[in-house]
């Protein structure tokens, strides 16, 4: 029996089940990947530095000046080790794993429906509109990876059908509204279609006709979002000139980021100022917006949610901020540059999607999620799967 293969299956369970219960089980994660790290006097991945960088910098910058965080600093920083835990997949298992997760999209959209019907929003068991967004983007880019692979295979029926949930989870996306999500979405499948064009899997025609159908959807998209959503409508204002361009709409379309943006600048403008420089090499602690000054933003916001490049220079100053740099390169490079040697391959890719869509969808927010653990360890696997297969 492989308990490492019925922990990570609890661990994805309970990841769209409860986001207590999977913390739980991160922990046991963690504490199972530092074991076998002392045990095997090694670490191992191409994130493996910025990881520890990141980890290392949001606990060590929260004890120093935010003491009151250190239980999130634990939770944003020592998480992520779960990325060091070692699975020892084979082929089969990532095959009915990523089926698994792809099933899962269908056996949530009762939940949503209900809660559609109820509450007017498409939200999962536990979390926002942004984990729906989050969840059905990764759901649909992975049902389009097995739909290729069954098509290419001969298995002509089961592709037609990972094609529709592809377009269907797509659909869910939208309904979203969630715009960080999307960005994820739209700028991942580009990149998809472009891995399986270099490799040879999409010949020239296939590659600018999936392109044309993903710029047709995303408009139609954008379309719809214009008809519902206030801020794509004071947007549509601002670039036809039919509402003037000044903060008040700007920060109603970036969900007052604005606001908050000024505030963080501020501090690291003050920070310079007055030679606070270590704050401005480690940050000033996860969540410090709890002790910082708020002019343009809400007093009660612990986190500076702007472009994730200020509001990570806050929480972790310039080291953890290039550490998260590193991953953004490293994580995309890796995706693009993978060589597929097989159709399998082509379904192996769907490890790397959660990862890079939530990396797009944070530029615009902080880098740290609560399922990010999950989403660096799918990632692992794919890293060490495709790097045994070469």
């Amino acid at each position: 029996m492989d308990y490492r293969l019925i922990y990570l299956y609890l661990l994805i369970i309970s990841a769209f089940v409860s986001i207590s219960v999977f913390e739980i089980f991160v922990v046991i994660g963690v504490i199972w990947a530092i074991y076998q790290i002392f045990k095997e006097k090694r670490l191992e991945g191409v994130l493996r530095y910025p990881v520890l960088v990141f980890s290392g910098v949001s606990v060590l910058s929260t004890v120093l000046f935010a003491p009151k965080m250190i239980s999130k600093a634990v939770e944003e920083g020592v998480f992520q080790f779960l990325y060091f835990f070692k699975t020892g997949l084979k082929r089969e298992s990532i095959s009915r794993l990523l089926f698994f997760m792809v099933f899962i999209g269908i056996l949530l959209f009762p939940v949503e429906l209900y809660k559609f019907f109820k509450t007017g929003e498409f939200v999962p068991v536990w979390g926002s509109t942004f984990e729906t967004g989050q969840f059905y983007g990764m759901f649909s880019l992975m049902a389009l990876f097995f739909g290729f692979y069954f098509y290419y295979v001969g298995r002509k029926k089961l592709s037609f059908f990972m094609f529709f949930l592809t377009v269907f989870y797509f659909v869910i996306l939208v309904l979203t509204h969630r715009r960080s999500p999307l960005l994820g979405y739209m700028i991942v499948g580009y990149l998809s279609f472009l891995v399986l064009y270099l490799n040879g899997y999409m010949k020239k025609i296939l590659f600018w006709g999936a392109n044309l159908i993903l710029t047709v959807s995303l408009i139609g998209g954008y379309i719809y979002l214009s008809k519902t959503d206030v801020r794509f409508k004071i947007l549509n204002g601002i670039l036809l000139g039919e509402k003037e361009f000044n903060f008040q709409n700007l920060n109603r379309i970036s969900n007052a980021r604005i606001g908050i943006g000024i505030d963080a600048v501020n501090i690291i403008k003050n920070d310079i100022k007055e030679g606070n420089w270590i704050n401005l090499l480690i940050g000033h602690g996860v969540r410090s917006g709890y002790y910082l000054p708020h002019q343009y933003s809400p007093k009660s916001w612990m986190k500076y949610e702007s472009i994730f490049v200020i509001s990570e220079f806050i929480e972790k100053g310039i080291i953890g901020l290039l550490a998260i740099l590193t991953i953004f390169f490293i994580a995309f490079k890796r995706f693009v540059t993978t060589k597929i040697k097989d159709s399998f391959d082509i379904v192996a890719l769907g490890l790397f999607v959660p990862l890079l869509i939530h990396l797009i969808g944070s530029v615009f927010t902080f880098f740290w999620d609560a399922l990010l653990p999950l989403y660096l360890l799918l990632f692992k696997i794919g890293e060490v799967y495709f790097g045994k297969n070469r």
